[in-house]
């Protein structure tokens, strides 16, 4: 950010127009009954087959495209690989939508994996349920995943049925997940999660912006469009700023036969800016009550319930697919600005007790964004975890 001018700017504009702002409001507040579409029913039926094609997020992005009714709204759902293959669920983070991970996916596939991913709700082709009727807290996401596993035509229940693979807030919301369901994990892999962000990243700026009290929810979603809108390259460096820490700042992965298609991805940020109703109103509430910090108690409960399930004669492995060491693989970038490699090391070993459960790696030279820029690398870290 460049200062308080980020600020001043936008709000001056706001306040010359304030009573436009009331109507904006009470406008804002007849909207929160209702589920806000997402381009897939706003946009898409607009578009020739060659306008589709062109779009950063294209609607055929991934295999396995299905989209499901649910008390939320629809879902965007991707399920692909071998059916009798190690099951990988993958939670994309606050901003980017699953093609985020389409690299890493592809490359568990070629490994044999079954892979299932989805946009959360607000982003990519998910709707928005109102997010002042359902904020989107830990219990929002938990719900939605269970939406997403009874949708397959396969089990993705059972004894270690799967491993939920995190990014970002994606991580935050895998270990929560674990903690509230660990018969059904064999193995949490978190990338640059969150969840244990300490509290000084967090600067005024992002207090201001995303307190529920300081400023009414029209004025922040104004000032997130405009920041979003008016920036060619974000600014980095504090967790407030996820929306674009997710940003590759370097070329992703080029051959295409290891890591599958290509993506632009911060066109695909822009375009969820300019074309779903609902990102801004998503990501804010998110950033509001989504697991982004003060985790511990959460982590640690994860952890004790992996532990605990393997004692327990009716939860005890019974799958080649269940991890024989650690449990938990974490990865970090090593210039990341966001989720400090050395703060995340120290503080998740210890809200999990140790090095026992958990295998913690570094990817030299990647920032935030390496589950983009360094797809292959993730890919052969999660395997060789899965081999130890």
């Amino acid at each position: 950010m460049n200062g308080l001018s980020n600020i001043l700017k936008p709000l001056s504009l706001l306040g010359a127009g304030f009573a436009l702002g009331i109507l904006a409001k009470t406008l804002y507040i007849g909207e929160d009954d209702a589920i806000i579409p997402s381009p897939r029913e706003t946009h898409l039926p607009y578009l020739s087959p060659s306008e589709k094609a062109k779009l950063p997020y294209p609607p055929d992005a991934l295999p396995g495209a299905r989209d499901i009714s649910s008390p939320y709204g629809s879902l965007r759902v991707y399920e692909w690989g071998p059916e009798h293959g190690r099951r990988v669920l993958m939670v994309h983070g606050i901003s980017t939508p699953s093609i985020a991970l389409a690299a890493i996916a592809h490359g568990l596939v070629r490994y044999g994996c079954r892979v299932l991913l989805f946009d959360l709700p607000g982003r990519g082709y998910s709707s928005t349920p109102s997010p002042t009727v359902h904020s989107q807290t830990s219990e929002f996401f938990i719900a939605t995943i269970l939406l997403v596993l009874a949708s397959s035509s396969l089990s993705w229940t059972g004894p270690n049925s799967f491993s939920i693979l995190g990014y970002s807030l994606g991580g935050g919301i895998a270990v929560n997940f674990a903690s509230c369901f660990p018969s059904l994990i064999s193995s949490v892999i978190l990338l640059a999660p969150s969840g244990l962000i300490r509290p000084y990243h967090f600067g005024w700026q992002s207090k201001i912006l995303y307190s529920s009290s300081l400023l009414p929810d029209w004025a922040v979603e104004q000032l997130v469009n405009w920041k979003l809108s008016n920036s060619s390259r974000p600014d980095r460096g504090q967790s407030g700023t996820a929306f674009e820490d997710e940003l590759p700042l370097t070329e992703q992965c080029g051959d295409e036969s290891a890591c599958g298609p290509k993506f632009d991805i911060p066109m695909a940020l822009e375009w969820q800016v300019q074309r779903h109703k609902g990102f801004v109103k998503s990501n804010i509430s998110s950033l509001r009550h989504a697991p982004i910090s003060g985790q511990h108690d959460q982590w640690t409960r994860m952890t004790n319930a992996l532990s605990n399930r393997d004692t327990k004669g009716d939860q005890k492995t019974t799958t080649s697919h269940a991890s024989r060491g650690a449990t938990v693989l974490i990865m970090c970038g090593e210039n990341d600005s966001v989720i400090i490699a050395k703060e995340l090391e120290t503080d998740s070993r210890k809200s999990l007790g140790g090095t026992e459960n958990l295998l913690f790696v570094i990817t030299p030279g990647a920032g935030h964004d390496f589950p983009i820029t360094h797809s292959k690398e993730v890919v052969d870290a999660i395997t060789k975890f899965w081999e130890h």
